[in-house]
């Protein structure tokens, strides 16, 4: 799942002029990271990915460009970039009560649980990279947990 929204991210940065991708490569390198640390705690680790010479971060985000990015750039900039409140989950700071409102009048086909759902996702994607005590937490499971 994460590996997707890393993709979904840097799609919408790079198609719709939103955001910066920093934070979403930075959550890719903090994977990775998070990787070898497991990879020194047990070596049993290699197997997360299928490729074990590759670390975790760059493996499922190199398989998602080439699925999801493709189908995002495939969609065009238009259809991709108003397909979801992007700037509401790439900047920080916009997701306001008024903007998620004024996003849902326009989509009516949306639940409000959606969108906080999406946003929230995005929000801890983001935080992977942004907050790394994860990483070298033991490695009994290998994400941090999803608090809401």
């Amino acid at each position: 799942m994460v590996g997707g929204l890393l993709v979904q991210a840097v799609s919408a940065v790079e198609l719709c002029g939103l955001g910066d991708e920093a934070p979403w490569k930075r959550a890719v390198e903090a994977i990775n990271r998070r990787h070898a640390n497991c990879i020194a705690q047990a070596s049993g680790w290699k197997a997360l990915t299928d490729k074990p010479d590759i670390l975790a971060g760059t493996f499922v985000f190199n398989l998602y460009w080439k699925t999801d990015g493709a189908k995002a750039r495939a969609q065009g900039v238009a259809a991709y970039c108003s397909w979801m409140p992007w700037k509401l989950a790439l900047e920080p700071g916009t997701a306001t009560e008024g903007a998620k409102a004024t996003f849902l009048r326009e989509r009516p086909q949306v639940t409000r649980e959606a969108l906080d759902e999406f946003i929230w996702l995005m929000d801890y994607a983001r935080t992977l990279g942004d907050d790394t005590r994860w990483i070298e937490a033991p490695c009994t499971d290998f994400w941090p947990a999803m608090k809401r």
